[in-house]
C-alpha cells in the first residue's frame, strides 16, 4: 500500500460533520502497513469513529530544537468516537509539515478517520 495524505476539512459554522459519510474520510486499513499523513498547522484534529475492535494509533514524534519528543500512542474508543490533537507542529510535524501516524496491524476497515481544522 502507499502513504495516504488526508484532505483537511474546515469545521463548519454550524458544527455539523458526518464523519462516516464525508468524502474526505479515510478507512483505517487504507494505508495498509504504511502511514497516514495529516497536514498540520496546530489547529487540526483527527476524528475517529470506530467499530468494536478499534486499533491503537502510533504518532511519529519529532525531536524539537532542545531534543524533546512526545510519545502519543492512543487507542480510539471502541464502538465510539474519539478526537486526537491538535498537535504542536514543532513536536509532531515532519519536514513536510505533516503529522504521520499508523494504526496497529494495518488498521481496520471499520475504523473511520477524518482530519478537521478547528479555528476561532
Amino acid at each position: 500500500m502507499a502513504v495516504i495524505t488526508f484532505v483537511v476539512v474546515d469545521a463548519d459554522k454550524d458544527g455539523v460533520l458526518d464523519v462516516a459519510a464525508h468524502t474526505s474520510k479515510r478507512l483505517g486499513n487504507a494505508a495498509g502497513s504504511d502511514y497516514f499523513k495529516i497536514p498540520n498547522d496546530g489547529k487540526t484534529v483527527l476524528v475517529c469513529v470506530c467499530g468494536a475492535a478499534a486499533k491503537q494509533l502510533t504518532f511519529t514524534a519529532i525531536s524539537n530544537q532542545y531534543g524533546r519528543t512526545e510519545s502519543l500512542t492512543p487507542t480510539p474508543t471502541s464502538s465510539g468516537t474519539s478526537i486526537f490533537g491538535p498537535w504542536k507542529p514543532h513536536l509532531f510535524n515532519n519536514t513536510d509539515g505533516k503529522v504521520w501516524f499508523k494504526p496497529a496491524a494495518s488498521g481496520l476497515v471499520t475504523d473511520i478517520y477524518l482530519a478537521v481544522r478547528v479555528s476561532e
